[in-house]
C-alpha cells in the first residue's frame, strides 16, 4: 500500500507545523481509520483564515471524513490526547465553544483548538480551511499555536501493506511524509507551485491488534508500546470498532528533518481455516494417488477413456470437486489483487480521456 503523505500550502508565507500527528487505526475486522492532527506554529497565523492541504495517495471523494473538534474541546478528550492534564479552558465565543477553545495545560504550552472545514472534492487531496476571526480578535500575546484534527475512512481494507503466508500474517506499515523524491510523476507539475510545510516534530502511532508481535522497528524513533486504553478512547473515538484489550498502540516520533519516514513490521503466527484446508487438499490428492495403481489393476485394457471416466467411484468425482475448489481458495487473493489493480487502471485511463 502506497503511503507517501504531503503537507503543503498555497501561500506566499510558509506554513511551520510545531507538530504533526498522525494516528493509524486497523481493527480485526479488516478495516481501517487514520486521523491527522496539526499544531500551526502561531507565527506563521498573519491572515483571518488558513488553509493546509494533504496529498494522500489512496484518498478519493468516497472516503469519509470528519472534523474532531467537538471531541476535543472537552478537555477529558483533550487530556488523552495531548498526554497532559487540562487545567482551564477558555472559550472563544463566550463559552459557546463553536469557534474554538484555549485550553491550558499542566506542563506543555497552551493550546488554541478549532473547528476545521473539510473539502476532499478533488482525488489524493485534502483541503483543510479554518475561519480564525475569533481567534485574530485575541491580543497578540494571547494567541497560542492553534490545533485541529481530523480522521479520514478509507475504502480500502487495509493502510498497511499486509502479507499472508501459509502460517503467518504480516503487517508491514511504511509511512513516509514530505519526501520529494516520491512526489508522483504525474504530480511533480502540481507541486512546482506549493510551499511544503516545515515540521518540526512528527508522531506516528501505529494502533494495531495485539494478536500482532512487533518483528522489527526503527529504535531510535520508538517512544513506547502499550494496550490502548479502551475506556478514554471509545468514548474519544466513539467508535464500536474499538473493543477492550484488543487493541496495542505503538509510538514513534521524530524531529527536525526535512522529510519522515516510520518503519515497522508486525506478525502473528496464525492456525487457521487456510491451514487446515491445505492439510484437507494434501490429504485428498494423497488418497487419489495411492488409488489409481489399484484400480488400474481391475480395468479392461478394451475399454475407452469415456468408459473408464463413467465407472469411476462417486467418491473420486466428489474429491475432484473439493480438490478444484480449494485450490480456487488458494488463489482468490492473487485473483481478486489482479482484478482490482485492472480496475484502477481502467479507471485512470478513462479520467485522463475524460
Amino acid at each position: 500500500m502506497e503511503n507517501s503523505f504531503f503537507v503543503f500550502s498555497d501561500g506566499n508565507i510558509p506554513i511551520v507545523l510545531k507538530r504533526f500527528h498522525m494516528c493509524t487505526w486497523e481493527f480485526n475486522n479488516n478495516s481501517s481509520l487514520i486521523e491527522f492532527g496539526f499544531e500551526v506554529d502561531n507565527k506563521s497565523i498573519t491572515e483571518d483564515s488558513l488553509s493546509i492541504s494533504l496529498f494522500i495517495p489512496w484518498m478519493n471523494k468516497s472516503c469519509e471524513v470528519k472534523d474532531l473538534y467537538g471531541k476535543l474541546r472537552n478537555s477529558e478528550n483533550s487530556r488523552f490526547i495531548f498526554n497532559d492534564s487540562v487545567s482551564s479552558t477558555h472559550s472563544l465565543d463566550g463559552g459557546l465553544n463553536r469557534t474554538g477553545v484555549i485550553h491550558t495545560f499542566s506542563n506543555r504550552n497552551r493550546l488554541c483548538l478549532m473547528p476545521v472545514a473539510l473539502d476532499k472534492t478533488r482525488d489524493q487531496f485534502i483541503t483543510t480551511t479554518i475561519n480564525l476571526n475569533s481567534y485574530r480578535a485575541l491580543p497578540d500575546e494571547e494567541r497560542p499555536n492553534v490545533y485541529f484534527r481530523f480522521w479520514v475512512k478509507p475504502t480500502i481494507s487495509y493502510i498497511s501493506m499486509r502479507k499472508k503466508g501459509i502460517g503467518k500474517s504480516t503487517i508491514i506499515h511504511d509511512i513516509k511524509i514530505n519526501e520529494k523524491r516520491n512526489i508522483p510523476d504525474d504530480q511533480i507539475d502540481f507541486f512546482n507551485d506549493k510551499e511544503i510545510c516545515e515540521i518540526e516534530q512528527c508522531f506516528s502511532f501505529n494502533i494495531v491488534p495485539n494478536k500482532y508481535d512487533i518483528l522489527f522497528y526503527d529504535n531510535s524513533s520508538l517512544k513506547n508500546v502499550r494496550t490502548l486504553e479502551y475506556e478514554s478512547f471509545n468514548k474519544y473515538l466513539g467508535d464500536k470498532r474499538v473493543k477492550k484489550d484488543e487493541l496495542i498502540v505503538i509510538f514513534n516520533k521524530k524531529k527536525s528533518e526535512e522529510s519522515y519516514s516510520f518503519f515497522s513490521i508486525y506478525s502473528k503466527e496464525r492456525i487457521g481455516f487456510g491451514q487446515f484446508s491445505l492439510a484437507i487438499l494434501i490429504n485428498i490428492v494423497c488418497g487419489i494417488l495411492l488409488f489409481i495403481p489399484g484400480y488400474r489393476n481391475t480395468l479392461n485394457s478394451e475399454k475407452g477413456f469415456r468408459e473408464i471416466i463413467k465407472e469411476l467411484p462417486l467418491e473420486i468425482y466428489i474429491a475432484i470437486i473439493i480438490v478444484i475448489s480449494m485450490i480456487l481458495f488458494f488463489l482468490w487473493p492473487w485473483l481478486k489483487n489482479y482484478l482490482d489493480s485492472l480496475w484502477e487502471r481502467a479507471r485512470s485511463i478513462f479520467k485522463k480521456n475524460r
